[in-house]
């Protein structure tokens, strides 16, 4: 991909499919689609989208660096919730346990009384 970063700078709006295929491969027009960065229409003329502008304007490499560390970010924001959410879940079971022991402990001291 990076030998193509340098051909897709000047990409602009309306190019023909057929000039972006010379200067990339097939496979690096799949990958920017995919990645919805850019968009063929019915005549094969090659549109950017807003994220393919950014990208356009950042590089794609950068581009596409940022939004793997991006997704990596996530995941691990993902995992600490998480992590929260399980250490939550067992304070709050330890009270409603400890609820139900006071509650029974109650009803057995009434009982005798």
């Amino acid at each position: 991909m990076k030998r193509y970063a340098n051909t897709l700078n000047n990409l602009q709006d309306g190019t023909m499919a057929t000039d972006l295929r010379q200067s990339t491969s097939i496979d690096f027009i799949n990958t920017l689609r995919d990645k919805r960065l850019i968009y063929i229409n019915d005549r094969g003329q090659v549109y950017l989208t807003n994220k393919g502008k950014l990208a356009n304007r950042l590089g794609f490499q950068r581009y596409f660096k940022m939004e793997k560390e991006q997704q990596e970010l996530f995941e691990q924001e993902l995992e600490t919730i998480q992590v929260e959410n399980r250490g939550l879940l067992m304070i709050f079971s330890g009270m409603i346990i400890s609820l139900l022991l006071i509650i029974a402990f109650w009803i057995i001291e009434l009982q005798t009384l």
